[in-house]
């Protein structure tokens, strides 16, 4: 009797370990264009587009002004993300300061979990957390130009108060327009992220130039038609 006792507790323990081992969910893979919905529990910038894009080793982000670049690594629900580097522009003090946040955080990071509604949750050590949503991409069809704009292609939405920008490695960002509200319909629509700046010359005209940072603009070529 004390053995087929015995018998019977190790049988439901190993049942027990065997239902946990089916029923405990993968970590999500990072794979793909994020966007930031929460740093470190302090929300966001208001219009400010933070961004982040894993692949094959590979991160990029962008929070409005600088670009982000390193490495990273995962194995199950543990990542390493870093060293990063950093373009070198001047922006806002606001913005500067939510990109350095960012950069901090991302390299503190060492967990992986999911989140509600297919969002992402990155965790470390000393608050840093990021909820990453997955970006929507910018989709070919109404209202997309393709561009190359001198040695650059992008594919740009443009609309009455913004635009989405898609540029090199697939990376979407959002580009504010400075002269949205009470403007003359015929001056030059400016969206720009402080980091690039897109201008249509004519209100609903084909010119287009681009300007990265501090740099002279550039005319556009329009690709497609």
């Amino acid at each position: 009797m004390k053995f087929q006792h015995a018998f019977s507790l190790i049988l439901v323990a190993v049942t027990l370990v065997a239902c946990a081992a089916v029923s405990a969910p993968a970590p999500p893979g990072l794979a793909g264009q994020w966007r930031v919905e929460d740093l470190d529990g302090r929300g966001v910038l208001d219009r400010a587009s933070l961004t982040v894009a894993f692949a094959d080793g590979g991160v990029s982000a962008s929070a409005g002004c600088n670009r982000l670049s390193g490495t990273f690594e995962q194995s199950g629900a543990r990542i390493r993300i870093g060293p990063l580097v950093s373009t070198r522009m001047a922006c806002s003090p606001a913005l500067m300061d939510q990109e350095q946040r960012l950069a901090t955080s991302l390299q503190a990071v060492n967990t992986v979990s999911g989140a509600e509604g297919g969002a992402v949750r990155l965790s470390g050590p000393g608050g840093a957390s990021l909820l990453l949503r997955p970006a929507d991409p910018v989709q070919a069809g109404a209202g997309m130009t393709n561009l190359r704009c001198g040695d650059e292609d992008f594919q740009v939405r443009f609309t009455a108060t913004e635009a989405q920008v898609s540029g090199p490695g697939g990376v979407t960002e959002t580009l504010q327009r400075l002269n949205a509200q009470g403007t003359d319909p015929e001056a030059p629509r400016i969206f720009t992220n402080g980091r690039m700046t897109f201008t249509q010359e004519i209100e609903g005209g084909r010119k287009i130039t681009f300007a990265r940072g501090r740099m002279a603009p550039v005319t556009c070529e329009r690709r497609g038609g």
